[in-house]
């Protein structure tokens, strides 16, 4: 089953990921594997383009099942996943609490919230928190838009809110679940209030 959805940006995702259908199985599976050398021990924005390469190549190999054939071997640090057994790449969200860390390979839940290590559980929990109702000003419907005195000044102002938080996010939460994982991908963007990644300053 494609990772894939049908919107614009997905359709264009989907021709980026085309080079990688040219690669034998063997060959994606050596990519792979040297890319998470390159990952390991770091914390990363999910928009950068390596990140975003090792995502187009992990979703392929999942849709191949790369993995499961054993055709190359990744660094021992990256145990497999729970979710589709790849090598564990988790990403950090606002949607933390409810999803817990998203693998990068079948998009599924790799670490649910509650097996988190417990130490950074209160963190993210207060984080996420703080996050969710800058996030949903973005979504109100009409009623809440009309009630608000200046409904562009509530969108501005949580987006600005919500770049404090994303840049909390990269600087503080995620080097500290480095501490539990091979590497950490954090997102640095939120499409609906407008925050780009190059809004978020470490």
């Amino acid at each position: 089953m494609s990772s894939y959805s049908d919107t614009p940006l997905d359709r264009l995702w989907k021709e980026y990921g085309a080079g990688f259908r040219d690669f034998d199985d063997l060959t994606l599976a050596r990519w792979l594997a040297q890319t998470l050398s390159q990952l390991s021990g770091k914390t990363w924005r999910l928009s950068h383009p390596l990140v975003g390469a090792y995502r187009l190549a992990a979703q392929l190999a999942h849709e191949q099942q790369i993995w499961l054939k054993r055709l190359a071997t990744p660094p021992a640090d990256f145990h497999e996943a729970p979710c589709c057994r790849a090598p564990i790449v988790p990403l950090l969200t606002r949607d933390v609490i409810e999803a817990g860390l998203i693998c990068q390979s079948c998009n599924d839940t790799c670490v649910a919230f509650d097996d988190l290590p417990t130490e950074v559980q209160p963190a993210l929990r207060e984080w996420a928190t703080k996050y969710a109702p800058l996030h949903a000003v973005a979504h109100w419907d009409d009623n809440q838009r009309k009630e608000a005195d200046d409904y562009q000044r509530a969108l501005d102002d949580s987006a600005d809110e919500v770049e404090s938080l994303l840049a909390f996010a990269g600087k503080t939460l995620a080097p500290q679940l480095l501490q539990h994982f091979p590497t950490i991908l954090w997102e640095d963007q939120d499409e609906c209030l407008e925050v780009r990644p190059e809004d978020i300053e470490l």
